[in-house]
């Protein structure tokens, strides 16, 4: 099935951050994102009830 994958930025807050990973609750209703810190880019410590936003996409099974 051929379909061009189109990512749309998403926004969510920061709910819960360890020392490994962060916790981003979509905005939306959409549900809950966990992310290990590596894949995090800020130039701001992050801190619980920050705003942040990513591209998000259909999964395409290969």
């Amino acid at each position: 099935m051929q379909v061009e994958l189109q990512p749309v930025k998403i926004k969510g807050v920061i709910k819960e951050i360890t020392e490994v990973g962060v916790r981003i609750g979509v905005k939306g209703r959409m549900g809950v994102l966990s992310l290990p810190l590596r894949m995090i880019y800020s130039d701001k410590p992050l801190q619980l009830g920050q705003e942040c936003e990513f591209y998000l996409s259909y999964v395409n099974v290969l």
